[in-house]
């Protein structure tokens, strides 16, 4: 059993568990009292529909390709792992990820180009949904390679 691959297969798991909570949490972009997502906003106590423009509806589009990707490169990363066999699984599932590395930054950087100017302000912060979207990517793109070049 390839230890180094079975890991890169749980950091894929961790970085899909990441991007789902990044997509579906509605603190991209946060104040004191308002806070953004990609499709509900708070303000206090009271929710509200986010207007969506391109750039949100990229960042949307590209956050799902990108669980898509990791989905299915987490399954054959693990199955490369448990079965000794399955090499070259293993090196599609990491290509999977890189792939979906590759879909996260497109997605992210949509979105960070779309609201700098907003977080600019010295009172609005990017929130944690947006982090999360940050660390699924870094996390993809170190288990992609890892599962490639395994043994």
């Amino acid at each position: 059993m390839g230890s180094s691959r079975l890991g890169s297969g749980v950091v894929l798991c961790l970085a899909l568990v990441f991007t789902i909570l990044a997509l579906a949490t509605p603190v991209w972009i946060a104040s004191p009292n308002l806070s953004f997502g990609l499709f509900k906003g708070q303000a206090g106590s009271v929710s509200f529909d986010v207007a969506k423009g391109d750039a949100e509806k990229v960042a949307v589009a590209f956050l799902v390709l990108a669980m898509v990707s990791l989905l299915a490169a987490s399954i054959l990363v693990i199955i490369a792992a448990k079965v000794e066999e399955r090499d070259r699984l293993g090196k599609i599932g990491g290509a999977s990820a890189v792939v979906a590395a590759l879909f996260l930054l497109v997605a992210m950087a949509t979105y960070t180009g779309l609201a700098k100017d907003l977080v600019a302000s010295p009172t609005i912060k990017w929130g944690y949904s947006y982090a999360l979207g940050w660390v699924a990517f870094c996390l993809a793109v170190i288990a992609g390679p890892l599962a490639i070049f395994a043994k």
